[in-house]
């Protein structure tokens, strides 16, 4: 019995291997296939880019893991609001959102997780073309909600990059300045 399952587990840890192997062969070949693009297209202006991108595509029939990054998701928290924007890769704005255009008002804006949760239903809803469409997603000021906002968002979209960046100022241990009152 002891021999039995010890063959069927080295069986099952060759199989495990053989497909790591696989997985990272195709991923070398999709690296491959973006290097010869992209050194096709350095020469090129870069407004250009995004129809030769569509083109090659559209013709090629390749898997979605193998598109460059067509729309970016931009989440940000301020202290006193939260903001999603959704932009082309150029740059160019294509939706706004933000907890005052959800009928927040006040301190109900700094409800990070109903707001959050609204927001994600009002894109759901209204930015259907992002669902087929590989996408970045940029988190301004998230802290640690940032997990719970990339398991949401992949279960409708296509997330190919995730950044975060965190812009408030850090003092590290230093206390608080303490303000002088004026008399």
């Amino acid at each position: 019995m002891n021999s039995i399952q010890t063959s069927y587990n080295y069986k099952l840890n060759l199989v495990k291997f053989f497909r790591e192997i696989k997985l990272k062969k195709q991923y070398i070949k999709q690296l491959k296939n973006k290097v010869i693009l992209l050194n096709s297209l350095k020469d090129k202006n870069y407004k250009t880019l995004n129809s030769k991108l569509f083109l090659y595509n559209h013709y090629k029939k390749l898997h979605k893991e193998d598109f460059l990054v067509t729309y970016i998701i931009d989440i940000t928290f301020s202290r006193t609001n939260t903001f999603i924007h959704v932009m082309d890769f150029s740059g160019h704005l294509k939706f706004f959102l933000s907890a005052g255009s959800l009928q927040y008002k006040g301190k109900g804006k700094r409800f990070r997780s109903a707001v959050l949760k609204d927001m994600y239903k009002t894109l759901i809803l209204k930015l259907k073309f992002l669902k087929e469409q590989p996408v970045a997603l940029h988190l301004k000021n998230v802290g640690f909600a940032k997990f719970w906002i990339i398991k949401l968002l992949k279960k409708n979209f296509f997330i190919k990059v995730v950044r975060s960046f965190n812009t408030y100022p850090y003092n590290g241990c230093r206390k608080k300045k303490v303000r002088r009152k004026k008399f």
